[in-house]
Order: structure tokens, then sequence, then C-alpha cells
């Protein structure tokens, strides 16, 4: 009840006339309260996104056909930075609707819509209805090619973890691992790789630790064709060699070599190996964009507080 008060105060302050907005300020100032639930209600939003798949070298997009659905512009797709992106308005605990696909398996089997997901603490979970909203939420289609599987949404056993689709295996120099996952960012140089999305792409993560002795690999989704989950980058070229360039900023007075090493060029059968030089520990910003089919990686790290 009270979100729908909030909502009622809100419209009357926007739309209503000058009289309305005096006689309304004069008889009550909205609370703290109140004004919060009527912010969260406007800023908090619901995308669905059905996904794409290649077709004869061709991206293809799945679809939404229902009511309370509004497909984003390329525009409005690029500013959240997820493609082929709809907003939904329904209702809390309206249910969801179903995507459409034309995709098929290499048997000519159809696509199966298994539900909407998300990751929620770490694990996949399934949606049925629309959630209340604390945040702004993604929920993604889970497609299966293979129909004897179920196609009810199934929440997963206690312990099962999506793979993100880009990450760093970090090493540390006690010989401990670990797996940092990267998001995905727009970059403007037109010439980067897409990632399999429809602009350039960069990978990023901020407020990176790094211990002497640390080293680490980069793992990315979206470079080898056809490929669903992540490999290894870079990737071998034409000539079956990657590169790594680790890049410097005159404008910040920062080169990223003052911190990193790494081989400049090597045969795929080397793995790509990225260690941390630097005598102190840090935190750091990292960014990371492909060029050349995936060949060639480019790094920038920026020190945002060394020790």
């Amino acid at each position: 009840m009270k979100k729908i008060l909030a909502l009622i105060l809100v419209n009357i302050l926007v739309l209503g006339g000058a009289g309305t907005m005096v006689a309304t300020a004069a008889a009550a100032e909205p609370s703290p309260e109140i004004r919060a639930e009527a912010s969260e209600a406007v800023q908090n939003k619901l995308y669905l996104v059905p996904g794409t798949y290649m077709s004869a070298g061709e991206k293809k997009l799945n679809t939404i056909v229902a009511s309370g659905m509004t497909k984003l512009t390329d525009a409005e797709c690029a500013e959240i930075f997820t493609e082929n992106a709809y907003v939904c308005n329904k209702a809390t605990g309206e249910k969801l609707p179903t995507p459409r696909s034309t995709r098929k398996d290499k048997d000519g089997n159809a696509y199966v819509f298994n539900g909407w997901w998300s990751i929620v603490e770490g694990t996949v979970t399934y949606f049925k209805a629309v959630p209340e909203l604390s945040e702004t939420t993604f929920l993604y289609a889970d497609w299966r090619a293979d129909l004897s599987q179920r196609k009810d949404p199934v929440i997963p056993e206690e312990g099962e973890k999506a793979e993100p689709n880009h990450y760093l295996m970090l090493k540390h120099g006690d010989g401990t691992e670990e797996r940092v996952t990267l998001i995905r960012g727009f970059t403007n140089l037109s010439n980067a790789e897409t990632l399999g999305y429809a602009f350039a792409a960069e990978i990023k993560i901020e407020g990176l630790d790094l211990k002497p002795g640390d080293s680490f690999m980069v793992y990315t989704t979206g470079l080898v064709k056809d490929s669903d989950k992540a490999e290894i980058s870079p990737i071998g070229g034409s000539n079956q060699m990657w590169t790594i360039d680790l890049e410097a900023s005159g404008e910040k007075d920062n080169d990223t070599k003052t911190y990193l090493s790494a081989p400049t060029s090597a045969y795929y059968t080397v793995d790509p190996v990225i260690t941390y030089k630097y005598e102190t520990a840090g935190t750091y910003n990292l960014y990371i964009k492909y060029f050349s089919k995936g060949s060639k990686m480019a790094v920038y790290m920026e020190p945002i507080g060394l020790t």
C-alpha cells in the first residue's frame, strides 16, 4: 500500500496544476520513507535478455512477443552494456513471458526455452514470475537443444555455480588459485573485438588486489567462433601466434609495464601468463581489449592504492 500511495503522490506533484501542488505541499510533505520508495519504484528496472545466436555467419536475435515488454534500441542496449534487451513492465508476481527463437542444433532440433535465470548470491536461480525488485535486475533466457532435458525451470543443486563469461585465473605466490570475475563494458575503439556482441567491448575489473609473486591468465567468451564458454586468451591468429600489449598512458603518466610482465608474443602452445612484478602489494583497475580476431590482447592497469 505504501508503494501505491507513493506513486500517487509523485503523480500529483509532477502532473498536477499549480493549485494542486500548493495544496499538497501545505497539507503534508512526503516522508523520507515515502520519497525513497517512490524513487526506488522509478529507478529499479527488470530487464529480460532473450539472447542471440549465429546462423550461417549472421547474428540472429531471439525475441519476446508479449504485452508489458518494451524492446530497447541499440543505443539503449549499449548504455546498459547488454545486447537485445527488453524492459519488463509487468507487476511483481505476474507470470514472465516465453521468448521465441528459430535456432536449431546441427541435427535440426529446435532450441527449447528452459526458463529465465539470474545469479543470486553466486548461484544460478530460475524465475517463473516477476520478482520483487530491490535493485535493477537482469534475467537471461536459458535455451536447450536437447529435447530430453526438462523444460520447466529447475532450481540447481546446492553448490552449482554459473561460470562467468570473462574472468582471471589468479595464481598467488603461495600456489593457491582463485577465479576473479571480469565485467564487460563499452569502448569507443571501433577496431576492438565485440566479444560476440553488437559493439566493441572492453572487459575490466576495478579494485584488483595483487601481491608480489602473483600471476594470472585471462579467460574470455566470444573470441572463438560459436563458443559459448570462456576460453584462454589471447588466441592464436592465422600464424598460430598471439601477442600481449602492455599499454601506457601519457595523460595519466602511467605504464602497465611498471607492474606487469608478459611475453610479447608466442605460439598458441605457450600459456599467456601475465606476472605481477612490482615489489609491494597494490590495488589496481585492470582493463583488457582484443584486436586482430582475438590474437592480440591489450592490457592496461593503473594503481589506485600501493603499500
